[in-house]
């Protein structure tokens, strides 16, 4: 698509596209649950990662859920080995797992347990290594890496908020930042801050609902949503944010 998008958000039902194929890890809730619906009502196929499988899942034919940890590597070379022969190469992954947990929300990094800043910053942060490395090798060229972090990552971001999620999503743009200078223009990868959305986790600070940051998120990988060259730390509309 050129159509070129500057900050308002159109839902992507309205446009004509080209159906994609595309990984979302972490698609059992929240945003990662809105976004795979929303793109596979719109007729991509979404290969959707959940941490558990249920009976409750509702499959299908452009929407199958494979079980992801993304702290499990074995897990996740197989969902890539399963993708390959079902699915063929895909144009984008969106890594959306994520944790906050409860005693990030009273705690500060001089009393939380070290354990729990660890299952922090595994999820939040070291599992975007493993499935980019993973899927990297299915992913067309100029196709699309999208890891969800947040503002709080931000050094710009002072405060003590939310310390270990803060710390992990800081690592998780170094990551990105990193992994992205590593692949070259092989393909285009980004860290995105999705706002502060109305779901279990940031229930208490929302400022949005999730369809809209999904539909954001959709305008992106559908290529509507202009972004500058040298950009990779956006928001869910591709503004830049502060590093």
């Amino acid at each position: 698509a050129d159509a070129m998008f500057h900050g308002s958000l159109v839902p992507c039902a309205e446009r004509r596209i080209i159906k994609m194929k595309i990984v979302i890890v972490g698609a059992g809730r929240g945003l990662g649950h809105v976004l795979a619906q929303m793109l596979a009502e719109k007729g991509h196929t979404v290969v959707a990662g959940l941490r558990r499988l249920d009976d409750t899942i509702s499959e299908r034919e452009n929407l199958i859920y494979l079980q992801m940890d993304a702290t499990d590597e074995g897990q996740i070379r197989d969902a890539v080995q399963w993708t390959k022969h079902h699915v063929g190469e895909i144009d984008a992954v969106v890594y959306v797992a994520g944790i906050l947990l409860q005693s990030d929300r009273t705690e500060t990094l001089l009393t939380e347990s070290l354990d729990d800043i660890r299952k922090q910053i595994e999820v939040n942060a070291l599992g975007l290594i493993t499935v980019f490395r993973d899927f990297l090798p299915v992913i067309k060229k100029s196709g699309l890496f999208i890891g969800v972090t947040s503002e709080g990552g931000s050094f710009a971001n002072e405060g003590s908020l939310f310390p270990a999620y803060g710390v992990s999503k800081t690592t998780a743009n170094k990551i990105i930042q990193t992994l992205r200078v590593t692949v070259g223009e092989s393909i285009n990868v980004y860290a995105v801050h999705p706002g502060r959305m109305n779901t279990d986790m940031g229930r208490t600070t929302a400022q949005i609902e999730p369809e809209e940051a999904a539909i954001g998120f959709c305008n992106i990988l559908e290529g509507t949503t202009h972004i500058e060259k040298d950009q990779w730390f956006i928001d869910y509309r591709g503004n830049a944010m502060p590093l």
